[in-house]
């Protein structure tokens, strides 16, 4: 009798510390009353608390998305006001723009292709803007409190800090730029000599914008892996969660951009959702339930942690049942993506069902199934990528190990 209770005691702790929310929190103290005086559990109350965490949980991330969309919204439209409808840019997963002067000059950093573009519209002193503007993009820190994405203030820079650029931009000697004396002489080799110019279509007529074009280092993303791989190593063992796995992810999500943001929405390294992934990871990591901020978030510190801890809860909770830890490698991956529920679903509509048939196939089957008959597109060629990418990561593999077929 007591085994059995005592059974129910630690199923219920499971779920408190990995899954419960504000009501499911509330419902688990009876519930472990109920089981300590021998009374059954009350599953229509643990069901009702689950549907009403649900519930809330989905009113937050529309909540989140909402003052999301509408900070884009605001940022397009006083772009918009200088550089024209077609020459809006904002920042995305892969791409961070920040923008200064009263909107009239920015930074486009391209992660995805390695190729840094400062321009300007200001007419007065040009050269000087562009000057200024490239001193502050090779010195800016991956620090969120320094950059605002959203309006035109100025990121302040930290001289203690490394840049989120070094080693990714050499000089015209092919040294790392670290401080404002090497950053201030690189910006005198570029302006004027390899400064462009191109029409603007604006709302206030055509415009003249002047820009300047800087390469990244040939092997940046590998470069970009090397400046995390340390933080990476760390949680990785922490959580006992693959490395290579982590790595594969964060170049699949942001290809290394510590400023990535999408509409989901998501932020930083590993494109955590606050209100879902990155609250259970934050239960996982500090044992506490509640949703981290963006600015937590944009830390990358703090989201390699987070992102971690995320991919430990998959493994270790929602499909600690599947054998194979290849197969579990694949399910994790997917469901970082799209979620447990359209994991499942890819094999069965009940879940237990679904678990069952993924223990009853090869990897490489389940890879396959995955693959071709996952809900989305968007998750189909996103667990190829990962895979693929963490072929290029697996010698740094530290926590759970596995192949990648």
């Amino acid at each position: 009798m007591w085994t059995r209770r005592l059974t129910k005691l630690l199923l219920l702790l499971a779920i408190a510390i990995l899954g419960g929310s504000c009501a499911t929190t509330k419902t688990i103290p009876q519930n472990v009353q109920r089981v300590v005086a021998g009374q059954p559990v009350d599953n229509e109350g643990m069901k009702r608390a689950l549907e009403q965490d649900k519930k809330e949980i989905q009113a937050e991330v529309q909540q989140m998305r909402r003052k999301l969309e509408e900070a884009f919204a605001k940022l397009s439209t006083a772009v918009q006001q200088h550089w024209g409808q077609k020459d809006v840019k904002v920042p995305s997963k892969t791409v961070y723009v920040k923008y200064s002067q009263h909107y009239r000059t920015r930074v486009v950093t391209d992660f995805d292709h390695g190729l840094i573009t400062i321009e300007t519209l200001e007419d007065k002193d040009p050269n000087g803007s562009l000057k200024n503007a490239i001193v502050a993009a090779l010195l800016t820190t991956s620090d969120p409190a320094s950059v605002d994405l959203f309006s035109d203030k100025d990121v302040t820079l930290e001289p203690s800090r490394e840049p989120y650029l070094y080693r990714l931009v050499l000089d015209s000697q092919n040294r790392p730029i670290r401080t404002r004396e090497q950053a201030e002489q690189y910006a005198r080799t570029l302006v004027p000599q390899r400064v462009k110019t191109r029409n603007i279509q604006s709302e206030e007529g055509v415009k003249i914008a002047r820009l300047v074009e800087i390469r990244m280092v040939s092997n940046f993303e590998a470069k970009g892996a090397d400046r995390y791989r340390g933080t990476v190593d760390r949680y990785s063992r922490q959580y006992q969660v693959s490395s290579s796995l982590v790595l594969a992810i964060m170049r699949t999500e942001s290809n290394f951009n510590p400023f990535a943001v999408s509409r989901a929405p998501a932020y930083g390294l590993m494109q955590l959702v606050p209100t879902s992934g990155g609250r259970a990871a934050y239960r996982r990591a500090k044992g506490v339930d509640q949703t981290p901020t963006p600015e937590y978030l944009f830390d990358p510190d703090h989201n390699i942690e987070l992102g971690t801890a995320y991919l430990s809860v998959l493994s270790n909770n929602e499909f600690h049942t599947v054998s194979s830890q290849n197969s579990r490698d694949y399910c994790v991956t997917a469901a970082y993506n799209t979620g447990v529920g359209n994991v499942t679903r890819t094999f069965s509509k009940d879940r237990n069902e679904a678990l069952r048939m993924i223990n009853g196939l090869q990897p490489p089957v389940v890879y396959e199934r995955l693959r071709t008959e996952l809900p989305h597109e968007e998750t189909r060629l996103y667990i190829v990528r990962v895979m693929n990418y963490r072929k290029l990561y697996a010698d740094m593999g530290t926590g759970a190990q596995g192949t990648n077929r």
